[in-house]
C-alpha cells in the first residue's frame, strides 16, 4: 500500500481510502490509485482491509436447493460477479429440508458476513431468513413474488405471460389457450395475469375460457393437449408455462396428426433445451436469463451492503427464443423430442 501512495503521489491513508472505497477521495485522485494499484499488481491484504473497513468481504449464498435448475445458473451468476468484485462467498445448501435450511441460517449468522444472498422459489420458506433477524442486508433471488418490503431479483413472469400473448396474436394467431401449472403458485398467477391482460387489450377472449391448470411435467401436457383436441373448440396457439409441457403438447398433437406449428403453434418457458439445440431451435420459447439474474442479485447485495439501494422487487426481462414451433418449418418426433 506505502509503494501504491508513493508512486500515485498521495498519502498513505489517502491510497486507503481509494482502494477501500471509503471517506472523501476525489473521483480523479481514486482513478489515479487504483490504475497505479493495478500497474504495480497491488494485492490488498483482505484480513488487514477487514480491519480498516469494519467488513469481512465475505457474503454468504443460501440455496433451498441447488441442483434444480432454477438455482443453478443463478448461483453460478451470482458467484461469478462477486469473484469479480473480490467478494468471498460461503455458499450452503438445504437440499430442500427445512431443518437444514434453519440448521444452515443459524450457521450463518455466527459468521461474520456482509450480506446474505437467497436462492430458491419458495417465497414462505425465504421469509425464515427474515425472521432470523439477519443483522447484515438479505437479497432474495426468486421465481415467486415475495413481500415488497424486501430486496428481491427475479424473472419478470408477469411479463413473459404478456409478451408470449403479443407475439402469438403478432403473427395472426387468434384462438389462443395457455396451459399452465399449479394454481396459486406465485410464478404461475404472474404469467396468467400478464397473458390475460394482453388478451383481455386485444379484445380477445382465451381459448377453452380459461387457463388450464395442471403440473410443470411433460405427462401433464399429453393429458392438455388430449383435452384441448377433445374440447370441441378451435385452438391455434398455447402458451405453455414451462418446455416440459410443450413438448407433451407436440407429442399428443403429432400422434393425432395436428401438425405445429401450421395447425397450433406453441410457445413455451424456460428454453430447456438449449444446451441441445440444433442450428435452428425447434421451440420457441422465454429464457428467464437465470445467469443474469444471479449477477443482478449479487450487485444488489453489495448495494444494500453499502447503503446504495432499497427495499424493492427488481425484475429481470426473459429474452424470447424464436422457434420451428411458430415459425416452422413442421416440426418432427426427432427435432424436439
Amino acid at each position: 500500500m506505502s509503494d501504491v501512495a508513493r508512486v500515485a503521489g498521495v498519502s498513505l491513508t489517502t491510497a486507503s481510502r481509494a482502494l477501500n472505497g471509503v471517506g472523501r477521495v476525489s473521483a480523479e485522485t481514486r482513478a489515479r490509485v487504483i490504475e497505479t494499484a493495478e500497474r504495480l499488481q497491488f494485492q490488498p491484504d483482505m484480513l488487514a482491509r477487514s480491519f480498516v473497513t469494519g467488513r469481512s468481504f465475505i457474503v454468504g449464498v443460501l440455496a433451498e436447493s441447488a441442483l434444480g435448475r432454477f438455482s443453478m445458473p443463478l448461483i453460478m451468476g451470482a458467484t461469478n460477479y462477486l469473484g469479480r468484485e473480490n467478494i468471498a462467498t460461503v455458499t450452503l445448501d438445504a437440499r430442500g429440508t427445512p431443518r437444514v435450511l434453519n440448521e444452515y441460517l443459524k450457521r450463518l449468522r455466527s459468521r461474520r458476513i456482509d450480506g446474505l444472498l437467497v436462492v430458491g422459489d419458495d417465497p414462505n420458506r425465504a421469509s425464515l431468513v427474515l425472521s432470523e433477524d439477519f443483522a447484515v442486508p438479505v437479497v432474495f433471488a426468486s421465481s415467486s413474488a415475495t413481500p415488497e418490503t424486501d430486496y428481491v431479483v427475479a424473472p419478470d413472469n408477469r411479463g413473459a405471460g404478456r409478451a408470449a400473448a403479443e407475439y402469438l396474436i403478432g403473427i395472426g394467431r387468434r384462438n389462443i389457450a395457455h396451459v399452465t401449472a399449479a394454481v396459486h403458485d406465485p410464478a404461475v398467477d404472474a404469467r396468467v395475469d400478464g397473458f390475460t391482460e394482453a388478451m383481455r387489450s386485444a379484445g380477445m377472449p382465451i381459448a377453452m375460457g380459461a387457463p388450464l391448470y395442471g403440473s410443470y411435467q411433460q405427462r401433464w401436457g399429453l393429458n392438455a393437449g388430449e383435452r384441448i383436441l377433445a374440447g370441441g373448440q378451435p385452438v391455434d396457439a398455447i402458451f405453455a408455462a414451462n418446455d416440459e409441457i410443450a413438448i407433451g403438447l407436440f407429442a399428443t398433437f403429432h400422434r393425432h396428426g395436428v401438425r405445429v406449428p401450421d395447425d397450433i403453434a406453441i410457445v413455451g418457458y424456460d428454453n430447456r433445451l438449449a444446451g441441445v439445440m440444433r442450428p435452428d431451435h425447434p421451440l420457441s420459447t422465454f429464457d428467464p436469463d437465470l445467469t443474469t439474474v444471479g449477477e443482478r442479485a449479487a450487485e444488489r447485495l453489495l448495494q444494500a451492503i453499502g447503503g446504495t439501494t432499497t427495499p424493492g422487487i427488481h425484475y429481470v426481462q426473459p429474452t424470447f427464443v424464436e422457434g420451428r414451433s411458430t415459425i416452422g418449418p413442421t416440426l418432427e418426433p426427432n427435432d424436439i423430442l
